[in-house]
């Protein structure tokens, strides 16, 4: 199986942890209260092991897709959260504004602009380090099954064999939120990201 160097590994994760700080910035805006992120963690997988993976499989899940295109190749950038840890965070975007029974009408929405926030985010990053022109589509919201999310929407990636998955911890008010960010892209199109952005980095 196609496997990046430590070099490129650090060089994607570097530009990871760039690009979330700035977005759990305005992520603690949104909440009114500091986010604190862990260092994302990487692994490249096949589109078949996605569907394996133990911290999903069986799990009710909400999912933000963002197409993209251009310089860095075609593909999909996916947010996901656990079902509990979404309503967890819509709860603390409401606020008092809205009664708990009536959290989840809002969704959707407010999902959608936090998958828009952190996703922007880090293609926005990705493109400009590697002087790549990007084209992003408006986000779009799924909720489901994992397994059928992933065989729904990974898989119709048609260009694509491979995803660079990012592990990353939220923590909001003493409560441990776990998101995971897909890339799904052809290899040969992230390792020839990594390799611009170790030059960039250096």
């Amino acid at each position: 199986m196609d496997q990046l160097t430590e070099l490129e590994e650090d060089a994607l994760g570097e530009i990871f942890n760039i690009s979330l700080g700035a977005a759990a910035k305005l992520m603690s805006e949104m909440v009114s209260d500091e986010i604190l992120l862990t260092v994302p963690n990487l692994n490249i997988i096949r589109l078949e092991e996605a569907l394996r993976l133990e911290a999903l499989a069986d799990k009710e899940v909400c999912s933000i897709e963002q197409k993209f295109s251009g310089g860095m190749g075609t593909g999909s950038a996916f947010l996901l959260f656990h079902k509990n840890s979404s309503l967890e965070i819509v709860k603390m975007m409401m606020k008092d504004y809205v009664a708990i029974n009536e959290v989840a009408q809002f969704e959707k929405d407010a999902l959608s602009e936090i998958g828009n926030i952190i996703l922007n985010s880090v293609l926005t990053n990705l493109a400009k380090l590697a002087e790549k022109r990007i084209e992003t589509k408006i986000p779009e919201f799924f909720v489901g099954k994992y397994e059928d999310i992933v065989k729904d929407e990974f898989f119709d990636q048609k260009n694509s064999d491979t995803i660079l998955v990012a592990f990353i911890d939220y923590r909001l008010k003493g409560k441990d939120i776990v998101g995971y960010i897909f890339f799904v892209l052809e290899f040969k199109s992230i390792r020839e990201l990594s390799k611009v952005l170790i030059e960039k980095l250096k």
